[in-house]
């Protein structure tokens, strides 16, 4: 359940048990936005390391951006924005957002990049498939750099124990005090930051050229997969994925992304989109009994 700027809730039907099972951390508004159920991250991901925001030359202090204790702005400035309903399918399996972006942003680069969300939802063969769909719009004639991603926490419940976690990721890119990547890039292999199968603490970053995140319940017998489909021509590849779990393990977020954090200042990855144009990018979650 979504009103486009969050997602509430998502209660799978076990096909077996028919037990509910709830697999978004439900949003909980008396909380930090970036602590539950999931939001957009744009014109950046994670974090910026500076604490100026320059944007297409011009410096933009946005009454949208959260910093962090580096005072780095982090996960962009449309998290909280609303969005417009333009379009809700039959049966409720689907829905298209506009993002609204503030009459104060006129004057903004952003402005003129038009950002419109799809959300469908099916029973496939290989179980329950949530497709999340991203257009952006330039409406402009100038030329506008960015990175895009998700930040969706999926529920662990009480016990974490009872999963295992598998990655098919081909790097681990080292991150510094800040949390920021180091430059150039340095990656480790995937097995130094696991646990053998079980979900360890994690605030990392990796990349993968079909990246693939697969959680197993083992008691309960349903997985969980966030994937990037390989991109169509002119689509916006979702190859890196930041993944972190929360202190309480309650959860854990696995964030398909663009580009790394700090690719506004380091250029790493990130999508040109120019005047009059328009791209997309995509990731999914499936769900499934084992």
């Amino acid at each position: 359940m979504t009103d486009g700027t969050q997602w509430f809730s998502w209660d799978w039907i076990h096909p077996i048990t028919k037990e509910s099972i709830p697999i978004i951390l439900p949003y909980d508004k008396n909380v930090s936005i970036f602590e539950s159920g999931n939001f957009l991250m744009f014109p950046w991901v994670n974090r910026h390391a500076s604490a100026e925001f320059i944007l297409n030359g011009k410096e933009w202090n946005a009454p949208e951006l959260i910093r962090d204790s580096n005072q780095f702005p982090v996960h962009g400035v449309v998290h909280s924005l609303e969005r417009k309903l333009l379009k809700l399918k039959n049966n409720q399996k689907g829905a298209e957002f506009r993002v609204n972006f503030p009459e104060e942003w006129k004057d903004s680069p952003l402005s003129g990049v038009a950002i419109r969300e799809e959300y469908s939802i099916e029973e496939t063969s290989s179980g329950t498939l949530l497709s999340v769909k991203t257009r952006f719009n330039n409406l402009r004639s100038d030329s506008i750099r960015f990175a895009y991603g998700y930040h969706p926490y999926l529920n662990l419940g009480k016990n974490d124990e009872e999963w295992k976690l598998h990655l098919r990721l081909e790097k681990n890119l080292e991150l510094g005090e800040n949390l920021v990547p180091i430059q150039p890039f340095l990656s480790n292999p995937i097995s130094s930051v696991l646990d053998g199968e079980k979900i360890p603490s994690l605030d990392h970053l990796f990349y993968g050229k079909e990246p693939r995140v697969v959680l197993e319940n083992g008691t309960k017998k349903y997985s969980i997969t966030v994937l990037s489909p390989p991109p169509e021509e002119g689509q916006i590849p979702l190859n890196y994925y930041q993944i972190y779990t929360k202190p309480d393990r309650s959860a854990i977020a696995v964030e398909p992304c663009s580009s790394p954090g700090n690719a506004l200042l380091s250029g790493q990855d990130l999508k040109e989109l120019k005047g009059h144009s328009e791209t997309f990018g995509e990731f999914r979650i499936l769900v499934r009994s084992l």
